[in-house]
């Protein structure tokens, strides 16, 4: 293997230790091989992982014990999945703001939206950009 294909991109990653390395696939049907770095993480130097947990994004295909990757030089639209800073604690949700408001929404409705004042201190730490699951936690 030559030293470009055995580079490998390492981000911020929180409170998880992830084993490196991961079995090759079936070369005989690859027909080419894409960076994956460049394809999931536009911008490594600023975007990390962190883990979720609870069901408030459940039906946004978000389940507990599912990763994150946050982009943090990415800029919150109305719409984006973030990841919030509010009060002391995180969380992610839908941001959805207008010229009168703004708040946080759950995607289960298990959970009220947040109606954000501006003494509430509210901080996007990123945009979510990708939710990496094991198909057999679920």
């Amino acid at each position: 293997m030559d030293a470009q294909t055995r580079k490998r991109l390492e981000i911020p990653f929180a409170d998880i230790s992830v084993p490196a390395g991961f079995p090759s696939p079936a070369t005989d049907y690859a027909e080419e091989r894409i960076n994956l770095n460049n394809f999931l993480i536009p911008h490594p130097e600023s975007t990390f992982l962190v883990k979720c947990s609870g069901d408030s994004m459940i039906n946004a295909f978000v389940p507990p014990r599912c990763l994150l990757l946050v982009d943090r030089s990415l800029t919150a639209q109305n719409g984006d999945m973030v990841l919030a800073h509010l009060q002391g604690e995180f969380t992610v949700k839908y941001l959805q703001r207008n010229d009168q408001r703004c708040r946080l929404v759950a995607a289960n409705r298990k959970y009220p939206d947040i109606d954000i004042s501006p003494e509430m201190g509210l901080v996007i730490w990123g945009v979510v950009t990708r939710i990496i699951t094991d198909p057999k936690a679920l």
